[in-house]
């Protein structure tokens, strides 16, 4: 008779289980993070400031971080907040950092696609300024022995014109 209702029990026991599992938020599926993008803050001696942009459907970040583009990259930080500064960089060496957004839900957690990768380059290397060329037509050359012509302005009148001041109409008294 005991093995009966504790078979009984058993069978209720797990329909309520079942019943309370599917319901519950904890299984739901979560939401995949749309892909990040993120941008270069500051570039110091020892270290890297990037800011993350806000990204649908995130709960946090993980930072990947390589000295090659196609090399392997490893997890240097994972941070629920979209301000990061990574530590302990050389700075005679190029850095390659790419991103993922990831959402949790209870126990679960579903990670979105990688970012676009960003190079950091060696700290203190200056971007080349663009030399200013003059506007020369395509298919002509400059003789450098010729000196350059000089174009003659029209002086202008030192005495200023004066323009007749205008007049107004008077105003109308009713």
């Amino acid at each position: 008779m005991f093995g009966y209702f504790k078979k009984l029990f058993c069978v209720v026991l797990a329909a309520v289980m079942l019943t309370t599992a599917a319901t519950s938020p904890y299984t739901a599926m979560a939401a995949s993070p749309a892909r990040p993008s993120f941008k270069l803050v500051k570039r110091a001696k020892k270290s890297v400031t990037i800011k993350i942009n806000k990204t649908k459907n995130a709960t946090g970040y993980q930072i990947f971080i390589a000295n090659s583009r196609n090399g392997k990259y490893k997890q240097t930080a994972a941070s629920r907040i979209r301000m990061v500064k990574i530590t302990k960089l050389k700075k005679n060496k190029v850095y390659y950092i790419k991103i993922r957004a990831f959402k949790t839900v209870g126990y679960h957690i579903t990670y979105g696609k990688f970012s676009k990768v960003m190079k950091i380059d060696k700290y203190g290397k200056k971007k080349p300024v663009p030399s200013i060329t003059p506007d020369v037509p395509t298919g002509s050359a400059i003789d450098e022995t010729q000196e350059p012509s000089e174009t003659l302005i029209p002086e202008q009148d030192t005495e200023q014109t004066q323009m007749p001041e205008q007049t107004l109409a008077p105003e109308q008294t009713i």
